[in-house]
């Protein structure tokens, strides 16, 4: 249980636990009648969030049915990498969260349809040691569009980024930034 707003997997099992959780108001376009479709999301991100904290060190093997690679495109932060390079931007970066431990903030599940939805959240990799050995911990936004695709869900898109501070240009990979500070280029 967090005591600091941090989540793993093991917090969330209905979507009303996870808006209960978030710091801020929920969306109040969440509708009753995709309700089923929505815990299905919750339960695709947080399996997505169970290989990542107990298999991804091993190996990347297990995270590639939460994607449907023929579909998915980024945008995050090594750049964009467009349809059709999916496959080999997962292959080429995805074993560098290996060992590391994935938490989630003001996580939110919205079905826009009984096939597509999105989820919104903040996601922390604390502790990392990449399979290369290097060291990372890094705090950013994240937003995943998903498709139900022969009756399971698979992410299509997705949208890593930091905030970034005007007047320095430099990004913070943290998350702490005041937001109408870095706006107006002033130092927190």
């Amino acid at each position: 249980m967090s005591t600091d707003g941090w989540y793993d997997e093991t917090c969330y099992s209905t979507p009303e636990d996870a808006l209960k959780k978030m710091t801020f108001p929920a969306s109040k376009l969440h509708k009753k009648e995709l309700y089923q479709e929505e815990q299905e999301i919750l339960n695709h991100i947080c399996g997505w969030s169970h290989v990542m904290n107990k298999e991804f060190n091993k190996s990347i093997e297990p995270g590639r049915p939460y994607y449907l690679f023929e579909e998915s495109m980024t945008y995050d932060i090594y750049g964009f990498t467009a349809r059709g390079a999916f496959l080999e931007h997962f292959n080429e970066t995805f074993h560098y969260f290996s060992n590391s431990r994935f938490e989630m903030k003001d996580l939110e599940v919205f079905a826009t349809s009984k096939d597509t939805g999105y989820i919104t959240m903040m996601q922390r990799l604390v502790g990392g040691t990449s399979d290369d050995g290097k060291k990372f911990e890094m705090t950013y936004r994240l937003t995943y569009i998903l498709a139900k695709v022969d009756g399971k869900w698979k992410f299509i898109h997705e949208h890593v980024s930091f905030p970034v501070e005007m007047a320095t240009m430099k990004a913070d990979p943290t998350c702490t930034i005041d937001p109408l500070k870095a706006f107006r280029g002033i130092s927190n």
